[in-house]
C-alpha cells in the first residue's frame, strides 16, 4: 500500500483521466448518450476538487472551465459538437501533463491559458433554451449533430445525507453539498442533530448529524446524485423520487415536517412523502412513484505496489520447488505413511496458494482498451478515414506483466490496420463497402490460453504483391514458389513493407517484425489470415501467466522436459523403430496424426527403449504426437527465462528447476506442432 496521500491522488487522477477519455470517445460515437455526458462531468468535477484539496492549483484552475462546459451540456444549454469533444480530449492530455509537473503548474500556465481561451470561445456562445440544443447543435463542418438535453420536467425527490464519521478528514464539505443541492430547485431542509455529548467528549473534527431534504427540480435525478459525486460511502446518500410535478412551497415545508417526525424510520418515509404528495396533486396527472435502484455494494479493494506482488509470486515459486523436493523425498522413503499424508496436504495447500498468488497479478485486458480506442480515434482522423473501433472481451484476465508487454505490439497492429488495411471513405464506396470502416479487437480464453484477434474489413493483403516485393528486396529467390501462408508471413520479416511511401506511421519496414519478436518473448504465437478486398485477421495466442505452469515431465535420453498441461490431450505407446523419420504418423482413435520423433529432432544419441511413449498434444485444434522415451508424471514448473544467448533456440520456451535440483527444459508446443504439421505431407 502507498502511504503518501499525494501519490494516491496522482494514481486516482490517472484512473479518472482514463475513464474521462473512454466517456469522451463513447460520445464521439454516440453524441446523444446522456449517461456518458454525466460521466464526463463527474470525472472533471472529481479531478478539480481533488486537485484543489491536494494543492494542485493549476489542475483545479484549468479544469474549472471544462466542468462548466459539460455542466451546460448536461443541462441542455450548450450543444455537444465535434469541436468541443476534440478540445476536451486535448485538455485531458494537458491535465495528464500537469500531473507530471509541479503542483503549481509552473511553465505550463501558458499552454493552459491557450486551451482555456478556446473553451471560453465555446462558452460565450449565446445560451440555448433547454430542449432546443438538438436543433442548434452543428459541427464545425456545418453538419447537424445530435445534442444532449435534460428532460426539463419537474420532479420531487427526497434526499437523506448522513456524512461519514471521517467526512472532514477526506476533504468533504457537507454544508457546501447542501448549498449545491439547493441550487438545483426549490427545497425544504431538515437538520437532525446528533446525540448529545459532554463538551469534553465532543469531537469537532467529526460530523454529528444528518439532513433530510425535499427538493423539486427540473434538472433530473442524475444531477441530484451528481452533487454527491465525492461521497464514496454508498450508505451515506439516499436519493428517491417521490412524485412528479411542482408542489407549492407550503407543501414542501409540510413534507419536511413529515421527514422530521419520521426521521428514525427511513424505510417508510418515502412512502409517506409519496402519499402526501399524491393527495395534494390529486387534481393533476401524476406518474407512478419510481424507486431508485439500490446501489450495488462497492467491491472491497486495496492498492498494492506491483513490486510486492512480484516478490510474492517469486516466493511462491520457491515454495513450489521446495514442495516438489519434499514429494520426491517422500516417494523415496521406506516408510511413506504419515509422511505421504503431510506431503499431499502441503501439495494441496501449495496449489491453492499458487493460484491465489497468481490471481493477484491478473488484470482484465480491458485496462488497455481505452488507450487503444484513443489511438484509433486520433490515427484515423489524421489519415482522413472514418473507422469504428469495436473492443470485445475486456474482462478477459491476463498476467499484468503480459499486459504491459502486449501494449506496444497491439499499437503496431492497429496502426497497420488503419494505415494499410482500412481504405478511405471514397475508396470503400468504389469497392461497394460502407464508407465507415471497422477494426474489431476480441480477447478471450481458449483452451487454457488467451487468444486476441484484431480484424479489419479493409483491402486485405495481396499475396502476389508481397511475392514481387520480397523478390525485389532479396527475401525470396526469383524461382521460389512459396505457399499462401509462407507469403503472408513475410510481412513479419525485418525491413519488409508493402507501403508505397514512407509516412509518419509506416513504410520503413519496422513494426510487424517487432510484433513477432514481442509475442515470441511472451512465449506466444502470432498467425495471420487475409483475403484481398475483404480484410485481415491477426491472431495472437498467449499463456495466462509467465510465472508458474502445470505440466507433465517427460524424459528423452538423459534429458528432462516439460510439456505444458494446457496442450496435453493424451498418451499412448508404440514399439521403437530405428528406421522412422523425424516426422511420421501415428494412429489415434481411427485417425492418422503426424508424430514428431523428439529423439531424432534433438539429435539425442544412446540406447532407446523397446517401447516409446507418444504424448498427444494440440494447439488450436491441430493434434500431433510427440514421441518420448518415458513419461514421469505431473509437475508444477516455475518458469525461468532462457539466457539471452539461447533466445533463438528452437522448440524450447524456458527452463524450470526440479525437486532434485536438476533442470528441465519447457517444450514450446506451438512451434513443435507447426513443425510437425508442415512436414506431415512428406511423412511415410
Amino acid at each position: 500500500m502507498q502511504d503518501d496521500p499525494v501519490q494516491t491522488f496522482l494514481d486516482e487522477a490517472r484512473e479518472l483521466l482514463a475513464k474521462l477519455e473512454e466517456a469522451l470517445l463513447e460520445l464521439d460515437a454516440d453524441p446523444g448518450d446522456v449517461h456518458s455526458v454525466a460521466r464526463v462531468f463527474r470525472n472533471l468535477h472529481t479531478i478539480k476538487g481533488s486537485g484543489a484539496m491536494f494543492g494542485f492549483t493549476e489542475i483545479a484552475r484549468f479544469t474549472h472551465d471544462l466542468e462548466t462546459a459539460f455542466d451546460r451540456v448536461r443541462s441542455g444549454d450548450l450543444p455537444l459538437t465535434k469541436e468541443l469533444l476534440a478540445l476536451t480530449l486535448q485538455a485531458k492530455d494537458h491535465i495528464q501533463t500537469l500531473l507530471r509537473a509541479d503542483p503549481s503548474g509552473e511553465g505550463l500556465t501558458t499552454a493552459s491559458d491557450a486551451l482555456l481561451a478556446r473553451f471560453a470561445g465555446i462558452l460565450k456562445e449565446p445560451g440555448i433554451a433547454p430542449g432546443q440544443a438538438r436543433d442548434h447543435g452543428l459541427e464545425a463542418s456545418g453538419e447537424p449533430m445530435a445534442g444532449v438535453v435534460a428532460g426539463g420536467r419537474p420532479e420531487t425527490c427526497w434526499v437523506r445525507y448522513r456524512p461519514a464519521p471521517d467526512a472532514f478528514l477526506t476533504g468533504c464539505d457537507p454544508l457546501g453539498l447542501m448549498e449545491e443541492l439547493a441550487g438545483l430547485g426549490t427545497y425544504a431542509f431538515v437538520y437532525h442533530p446528533g446525540g448529545t455529548t459532554s463538551l469534553e467528549d465532543h469531537d469537532p473534527e467529526r460530523p454529528h448529524g444528518f439532513w433530510d431534504v425535499v427538493l423539486t427540480t427540473d434538472q433530473g435525478l442524475e444531477a441530484v446524485r451528481g452533487v454527491f459525486v465525492f461521497v464514496d460511502d454508498g450508505e451515506a446518500v439516499r436519493v428517491e423520487k417521490v412524485g412528479d410535478g411542482r408542489p407549492r412551497d407550503g407543501d414542501l415545508e409540510r413534507m419536511a415536517g413529515i421527514a422530521r417526525e419520521h426521521a428514525e424510520d427511513p424505510r417508510s418515509l418515502p412512502g409517506l412523502l409519496r402519499g402526501f404528495l399524491q393527495e395534494k396533486l390529486a387534481m393533476r396527472k401524476t406518474g407512478g412513484a419510481r424507486e431508485a435502484a439500490p446501489r450495488a455494494p462497492a467491491a472491497s479493494s486495496i492498492r498494492v505496489d506491483s513490486s510486492r506482488l512480484d516478490t510474492l509470486v517469486t516466493m511462491v515459486g520457491e515454495m513450489v520447488i521446495i514442495q516438489s523436493r519434499l514429494s520426491q523425498a517422500v516417494n523415496q522413503a521406506l516408510d511413506r505413511g504419515a509422511l505421504a499424508q503431510i506431503a499431499e496436504d502441503l501439495e494441496r495447500l501449495t496449489d491453492e496458494m499458487r493460484d491465489n498468488a497468481l490471481g493477484l497479478r491478473m488484470l482484465p485486458i480491458g485496462t488497455v482498451y481505452g488507450n487503444l480506442r484513443r489511438l484509433v480515434h486520433d490515427v484515423s482522423a489524421s489519415l482522413g478515414k472514418d473507422v469504428d473501433f469495436v473492443a470485445e472481451g475486456g474482462d478477459t484476465e491476463l498476467d499484468k506483466t503480459v499486459i504491459e508487454r502486449l501494449k506496444d505490439p497491439l499499437v503496431h497492429i492497429l496502426r497497420n490496420s488503419l494505415d494499410h488495411g482500412v481504405e478511405t471513405p471514397s475508396e470503400r464506396e468504389r469497392a461497394g463497402k460502407p464508407p465507415r470502416g471497422e477494426v474489431r479487437l476480441w480477447a478471450g480464453h481458449v483452451g487454457g490460453e488467451v487468444v486476441i484477434r484484431v480484424t479489419d474489413d479493409g483491402g486485405g493483403l495481396d499475396p502476389e504483391k508481397i511475392k514481387r516485393k520480397a523478390q525485389a528486396t532479396g527475401l525470396l529467390p526469383p524461382d521460389a514458389d512459396p505457399d499462401r501462408r509462407e507469403l503472408l508471413n513475410l510481412i513479419f520479416e525485418p525491413g519488409f513493407s508493402t507501403a508505397r511511401q514512407v509516412s509518419d506511421l509506416s513504410g520503413r519496414g519496422v513494426g510487424m517484425d517487432v510484433v513477432r519478436r514481442a509475442i515470441d518473448a511472451l512465449r506466444g504465437s502470432v498467425d495471420l489470415e487475409s483475403e484481398k478486398g475483404r480484410g485481415t485477421t491477426l491472431t495472437i495466442r498467449l499463456p495466462l501467466t509467465l510465472a508458474i505452469i502445470d505440466g507433465f515431465n517427460v524424459v528423452i535420453g538423459q534429458g528432462s522436459y516439460i510439456v505444458p498441461l494446457t496442450a496435453l490431450r493424451g498418451f499412448q505407446e508404440r514399439a521403437w523403430d530405428a528406421g522412422r523419420k523425424t516426422v511420421d504418423v501415428v494412429e489415434r482413435m481411427g485417425r492418422m496424426l503426424p508424430c514428431l520423433n523428439l529423439r531424432a529432432l534433438f539429435g539425442i544419441r544412446g540406447r532407446a527403449p523397446a517401447y516409446e511413449r507418444v504424448v498427444v498434444a494440440a494447439v488450436d485444434g491441430m493434434e500431433v504426437g510427440l514421441a518420448v522415451d518415458r513419461v514421469v508424471g505431473r509437475q508444477q514448473a516455475v518458469i525461468k527465462s532462457l539466457d539471452e544467448i539461447y533466445k533463438n533456440v528452437n522448440f524450447i520456451s524456458g527452463t524450470t528447476i526440479n525437486g532434485d535440483g536438476s533442470i528441465s527444459l519447457i517444450l514450446d508446443v506451438p512451434k513443435l506442432v507447426d513443425f510437425a504439421a508442415s512436414r506431415a505431407g512428406s511423412a511415410s
